[in-house]
């Protein structure tokens, strides 16, 4: 008797374990199919929640891209036309390759003429000693310049312009023989707006990317 009571009790046993064995697995799948979703759905937010940071990455623009927005805008009053060699750069204003990532200078090819144009992509670290150094190439030319009143009137126009991490340097003006009839102020206030119109679109077109 207790033996037959015995293998009914284990019967019962196994068969409710068989009916039950598809309810669990079924809740397993369910598990791992949530987990699932919910890494998918932590990847998204992640990468959304990088977007801002990507932002504050500094965006590469490239020199020539710049340049062709001024050109655009100035059209033939940009004179400069001789593209400076890093050598050349460091010779002309002290600025040396290890305190940029990335540069433009161009100025024209003859000397009686001195529209120049330099944007640097300045090292955090030397965006400071970078704009000293070109206020002292500033006050080097109206020194260079104080005898001859056309070019001292650029020079005294030119504008030097931080836009992080860039620097530009602009002394543009292109023509100013009918400017100078008038008297030294109006060369002046030509070069001004030149260099105005110039900085303006670098600025734009640094901050717009």
């Amino acid at each position: 008797m207790k033996i037959r009571t015995l293998a009914m009790t284990l019967v019962m046993v196994l068969s409710i374990w068989v009916l039950a064995a598809p309810v669990m697995t079924g809740c397993g799948e369910e598990l791992v199919s949530d987990s699932n979703t919910n890494s998918v759905e932590n990847v998204r937010r992640n990468n959304e929640g990088s977007n801002p940071g990507e932002e504050s990455v500094s965006i590469y623009i490239p020199m020539s891209k710049i340049k062709n927005e001024v050109v655009n805008i100035l059209g033939e009053n940009y004179w400069p036309d001789k593209q400076l060699t890093v050598a050349e750069l460091r010779t002309e204003t002290g600025i040396t390759e290890e305190m940029y990532d990335d540069f433009l200078a161009e100025k024209m090819n003859i000397e009686t003429d001195i529209d120049i144009m330099i944007i640097l992509k300045a090292k955090a670290e030397y965006l400071p000693e970078i704009e000293k150094m070109l206020n002292a190439y500033r006050d080097s030319l109206l020194v260079k310049y104080r005898e001859r009143p056309q070019e001292l009137g650029k020079v005294q126009a030119s504008r030097i312009e931080v836009i992080e991490p860039y620097i530009c340097f602009v002394q543009l003006g292109a023509d100013t023989e009918a400017a100078i009839e008038k008297g030294d102020e109006e060369v002046i206030a030509l070069c001004q707006q030149e260099n105005e119109r110039a900085v303006d679109i670098i600025e734009k077109t640094i901050l717009n990317q």
